[in-house]
């Protein structure tokens, strides 16, 4: 049961991203109006696809308070027109009753006993394609019931009537709302065992777990729910609600989920499309050397750095292991890739590469006993 348990938190694994949004020279604000409607994730992915592009390809990240977003392309995409963009936004209403349209947002006891204002945001950030901060709206919360109001702060850019959130259950599809994972990652050897006993239910258990990370990397709003995920696994391998089909000749597949968890998610289907390679990702380490599975990596580099310059630490980290020009390759969307902790002391920092990256290779501790791909941490020191 313990492997199974592991299967589903692994779609839990990837955080919301952290640190400054960035740009490429490439910018104009084609995309930045919505015909009406305000620029949500969503809405913001449905103007780019009438305007041509393959919206599977790409993630939009909000800049906080969401005056800018960025656009940016999976790295494996074919003929993407470039790698980031930046565009401005323009908002058609600053009333928040309708910008926040999901008021829903399930309580899971592992949030802790005391539910946190920002915790409350972030999953409604999550359901609706928001990027409100605290400095823009005033969050409170009821600690009996879990239900929360959501208000405009006075004087600051958005306006209207204070929203109920309530703590009830949603579904998969809004939980989980894009299916098309497209091109994922996994090691040669599971893939290889994989296509020698596809029947072998140990086998698709830790394909499944494999699958996932990528789900999590691409429907962030799981990060917050890891314990239902234990629910959610255990309910579908014990009501036989999960589908795993691949076509082994072309990695081409398509994994279901069918389950409930009691409070959080009502019954309903988790869907993954995707084509697994098993081209190798590259390591964060030095010339790409696999780690052993939770190891730790100690790294020192030349110059101190800040949240303000989180990103030049990114780049000059992956400048000194992999390389310059594999920097420069993907520079831009480093800091999607890349999880930074500052110690404390301003010494260093702790980083991991992001679990389901298409770039870099890395699993959860939970998942590396799956998946095939080591867990390990870089402990960074600044000279």
């Amino acid at each position: 049961m313990k492997k199974l348990m592991i299967v589903l938190t692994s779609l839990a694994l990837t955080a919301p991203i952290a640190g400054a949004v960035v740009a490429c020279k490439d910018v104009n604000n084609k995309g930045g109006q919505t015909d009406g409607t305000f620029p949500t994730v969503s809405n913001i992915k449905a103007k780019l696809k009438q305007e041509g592009y393959n919206v599977d390809n790409l993630d939009v990240d909000l800049a906080p308070g969401m005056k800018t977003a960025t656009i940016r392309f999976m790295p494996d995409a074919p003929n993407k027109p470039y790698l980031t963009k930046k565009m401005d936004l323009t908002w058609p209403t600053n009333d928040i009753t309708k910008i926040i349209t999901v008021t829903s947002m399930p309580y899971d006891a592992a949030m802790g006993k005391t539910l946190p204002a920002q915790t409350v945001l972030a999953a409604v950030n999550g359901l609706n394609g928001t990027k409100f901060t605290l400095n823009d709206v005033d969050v409170k919360v009821d600690q009996t019931s879990y239900n929360s109001t959501i208000t405009p702060k006075a004087g600051g850019n958005f306006t209207g009537e204070a929203i109920a959130i309530v703590n009830e259950p949603i579904t998969f599809s809004e939980a989980f709302p894009l299916t098309n994972i497209g091109d994922i990652y996994i090691a040669e050897e599971l893939w290889n065992a994989y296509k020698s006993k596809p029947s072998d239910e140990g086998i698709r258990t830790k394909l499944t777990a494999a699958i996932m990370e990528f789900v999590g990397d691409r429907n962030r709003f799981a990060a917050l729910y890891k314990g239902t995920m234990m629910a959610v696994m255990v309910d579908a391998m014990s009501n036989k609600g999960i589908s795993l089909t691949i076509n082994t000749n072309n990695g081409v597949g398509s994994l279901k989920i069918e389950a409930s968890a009691a409070g959080v998610i009502n019954k309903s289907v988790l869907t993954a499309n995707f084509t697994i390679h098993s081209t190798p990702r590259k390591f964060l380490n030095t010339n790409d050397a696999k780690p052993t599975n939770g190891s730790t990596i100690n790294v020192t580099l030349d110059k101190s750095y800040s949240a303000e310059t989180v990103d030049n630490l990114r780049y000059d980290l992956v400048a000194k292991l992999l390389g310059q020009q594999f920097a420069d390759q993907y520079k831009d969307i480093w800091y999607d890739e890349i999880w930074v902790i500052f110690k404390e002391d301003k010494s260093g920092a702790t980083v991991n590469a992001k679990p389901g990256s298409k770039i870099l290779a890395a699993s959860d501790s939970l998942a590396s006993l799956m998946t095939e791909i080591p867990s390990y941490t870089l402990n960074v020191t600044f000279s």
